[in-house]
């Protein structure tokens, strides 16, 4: 009977075949997120620098510019050495979902970066809350798409960081932005890169 047909012509086997498809897809989804885990990494460790540096720095103008461009220059480096070494990007469906999130993420908080700086409203607070939420809804959203309950908590982390940016004391903000750079972005790109190594040392096991 497990071939039976459903009134609208599906049998069974038809519907196990489609969720086991789907759970595929989810998997290869999350793999291709993993794959950027060093992306993360990388921005976390960027944006530390940005803040440690601007700390440091009277002329506070230029900082973000530079780091940024830095940031960009080394991803793009990096990219194409891991393209050079062979590690694909992935190319599945939900892989492609969830890049094109992180791609417009990226963009729309580079314009409101730049405009914020320009017209010199980078130190207020919703400048930062307005951030640490961009960043949130991305990781969200790809949670959502993936049904990945460990990116889940970290929109969480991200977005309760932008919440209790206007609830703390403005003395703390610059904390809040700090924990949120070594939880959300570092903590989190090192736990996918173990994720990949692990992933890796699997299909080893399984190739050998």
């Amino acid at each position: 009977m497990t071939s039976m047909n459903r009134e609208d012509g599906t049998t069974r086997d038809e519907l196990v075949q489609r969720v086991a498809l789907m759970e595929e897809m989810i998997a290869e989804g999350r793999k291709s997120t993993v794959r950027f885990g060093w992306v993360f990494f990388l921005w976390g460790l960027i944006d530390l620098a940005g803040v440690v540096w601007g700390e440091l720095q009277s002329d506070f103008r230029w900082v973000w510019p530079i780091t940024i461009s830095a940031g960009f220059v080394l991803q793009f480096i990096i990219l194409a050495l891991r393209r050079k070494s062979g590690h694909s990007c992935g190319g599945s469906v939900r892989g492609r979902s969830v890049a094109a999130v992180w791609s417009m993420m990226g963009l729309t908080v580079l314009l409101y970066v730049v405009a914020a700086i320009v017209q010199h409203k980078a130190g207020q607070i919703s400048y930062v809350a307005a951030i640490l939420m961009f960043v949130g809804m991305a990781h969200a959203i790809s949670a959502m798409i993936l049904r990945w309950m460990a990116q889940g908590i970290v929109a969480g982390v991200w977005l309760a960081g932008g919440v209790a940016t206007f609830f703390v004391p403005r003395s703390y903000v610059f904390d809040v932005f700090i924990a949120e750079m070594c939880l959300g972005m570092i903590l989190f790109g090192l736990y996918a890169m173990w994720l990949e190594r692990q992933s890796a040392a699997t299909e080893e096991q399984t190739n050998a």
